[in-house]
């Protein structure tokens, strides 16, 4: 799947009604909210489309794409969403997002989705993809080997949202070119990765890039990444 692919998802409209909103690790505010339709079928990986502005004169300017971080067993949603000083409709909601209210969304659906039975994983992106790693972490059996690359402007205020095992690399990095380095220079560090190894690169389209190719000059191949890209310096709320 490429970088820049459309999540494609079930067009049902559902409403869902904010329970909770905490701030949490780096930058990024926990929302658990509940569905008014509760027959969702979710996997790991998978985001909803979300109006985060009814009056936007564009798509772009009405809809976000957020991640789901868990379902709850009384079938409550969280996002975990990044708060950052671009603007925008998408970051104007989650300022004002509170207890009570109510939003419109579609979905669950899209990928890359946690593909389970493989005897290692690696999970590489910014702080925009804790969402799904940490969503496919817990999913995964507790004695698996999983490996992250998490690229964030504070790792000393940075939190890894599962109680499973996990090695974390954290990386310093709060704008484009620099996470995109910083993320390819770690992969490289990594040396070469067993060869059934399943790779998860999400976030910033450009860093998305670099890694893939350092990933298949190292003889992953492109079936064993899955990719998606939540930004690019311009296009936020992809």
């Amino acid at each position: 799947m490429g970088a820049g692919h459309v999540i494609r998802q079930n067009t049902r409209k559902n409403l869902g009604t904010v329970e909770s909103v905490a701030d949490f690790g780096d930058g990024l505010r926990r929302i658990v909210f509940s569905p008014r339709a509760r027959d969702l079928r979710w996997k790991p990986g998978m985001a909803v489309a979300t109006i985060v502005d009814p009056e936007g004169k564009t798509l772009k300017d009405r809809w976000r794409h957020y991640t789901i971080r868990r379902q709850h067993d009384d079938g409550s949603l969280e996002f975990l969403l990044t708060r950052h000083d671009a603007g925008g409709p998408g970051i104007d909601w989650l300022e004002g997002l509170a207890p009570g209210d109510s939003f419109t969304f579609m979905g669950p659906g899209g990928s890359p989705v946690l593909e389970p039975d493989h005897h290692a994983y690696v999970l590489i992106g910014d702080r925009t993809s804790l969402a799904s790693m940490g969503a496919m972490r817990d999913a995964l059996p507790a004695d698996t080997s999983v490996t992250a690359i998490v690229a964030t402007p504070n790792p000393d205020r940075a939190q890894f949202d599962s109680s499973h095992p996990t090695a974390i690399d954290w990386i310093e990095a709060s704008d484009a070119d620099s996470i995109s380095t910083g993320l390819a220079d770690a992969v490289s560090a990594l040396g070469a990765l067993p060869s059934d190894a399943q790779v998860y690169l999400t976030g910033e389209m450009r860093s998305i890039r670099a890694v893939r190719t350092i990933l298949s000059e190292q003889g992953i191949r492109r079936r064993q990444i899955g990719t998606h890209a939540h930004w690019t310096p311009g296009r936020r709320g992809m």
